[in-house]
């Protein structure tokens, strides 16, 4: 695989592109020819600015900023319309291909977001859902969507003990903050974390089971990525162990980098590894099976059920 591996242009939203896994496949798509058209989406505008000029410094001259926040339902519905007012105007080719990168893990339960969400459950499931119902007008047929999944979804060694295992709970109580006595305790933010990521990979089913005709939707798993941003909200010596320890530890399988990853991550969304991948799950470069937790259908029905009717609520008390 070459950087030039490419047969036809592409044109791809992808969030969180500022930092971590989320910046380093920026550059590697920027450097692709023929470049992709790249819509990026994040919440600050100077950094997703600065990214942008990069790109087109690259050789990604279609390269374009979308301002969102993702802790914002109202936010995330203007985004996806301008993205589909660009295209249903012919100013901008539609979406190949959907990444959502872009999420959050926080120190405890008791964050909410704009709406008054549970924050993690909020960004990391609630809007990624609402997002890509969005921008259905925007999605060029068989257009494929990747949703960031992670190892922390099953639980035990898969986050080497620095992240809870996942709890499943009706999802209309994962949705709420300030739930359970251990809220304001950091085993309760990555106990968050974790099932939101669980949530996320039924999610992709139950999308790929009701979409399939028009989408392919499936989940990759970057791998542990020491040294990222992720950890900025953990205690101090988690945070220092994080960024200095662990990734001496690259060489272990299931351990990488975010260049490294984003390679990876960058073939997949442009269809050139596992082109025929539907409802799917890829860690780093592999297809495999998520959780068994994860292939519970009365769970994705449920889900589903709950995200598309507080997508359209009002914002919670």
């Amino acid at each position: 695989m070459t950087d030039t591996d490419i047969t036809s242009p592409a044109s791809i939203l992808l969030t969180g592109p500022t930092r971590g896994l989320g910046r380093a496949t920026v550059d590697i798509l920027a450097r692709r020819r023929p470049t992709p058209s790249l819509l990026l989406a994040g919440r600050d505008p100077g950094a997703v600015g600065e990214v942008v000029a990069a790109a087109r410094a690259a050789g990604a001259a279609d390269a374009s900023a979308v301002d969102v926040d993702l802790a914002s339902l109202s936010s995330v519905r203007a985004a996806a319309a301008s993205v589909v007012d660009q295209v249903v105007a012919g100013r901008r080719r539609p979406l190949t291909a959907v990444v959502a990168n872009a999420g959050l893990q926080v120190t405890d339960r008791r964050h909410h977001s704009v709406d008054g969400y549970e924050l993690t459950f909020a960004v990391n499931v609630l809007a990624q859902h609402l997002l890509l119902r969005q921008l259905l007008p925007a999605l060029a047929p068989g257009a494929h969507v990747v949703l960031l999944g992670s190892g922390t979804h099953w639980g035990g060694r898969r986050s080497m003990g620095l992240v809870a295992p996942p709890r499943w709970e009706d999802p209309t109580d994962l949705a709420r903050a300030d739930l359970g006595d251990d809220a304001d305790r950091p085993v309760a933010g990555q106990r968050a974390y974790a099932t939101s990521k669980l949530a996320i990979v039924l999610l992709a089913h139950a999308w790929q089971r009701r979409y399939g005709d028009r989408l392919r939707v499936n989940v990759y798993d970057p791998g542990l990525m020491p040294g990222t941003g992720l950890a900025r909200d953990l205690a101090a010596w988690r945070q220092w162990a994080w960024r200095n320890v662990l990734p001496v530890l690259r060489l272990l399988p299931g351990v990488t980098s975010p260049h490294a990853t984003a390679r990876h991550l960058a073939a997949f969304a442009l269809d050139q590894t596992h082109r025929d991948l539907r409802g799917g799950y890829v860690e780093t470069a592999r297809v495999t099976r998520s959780s068994p937790a994860s292939y519970d259908v009365a769970n994705e029905d449920r889900l589903w059920d709950v995200v598309e009717k507080l997508a359209t609520a009002p914002a919670a008390a």
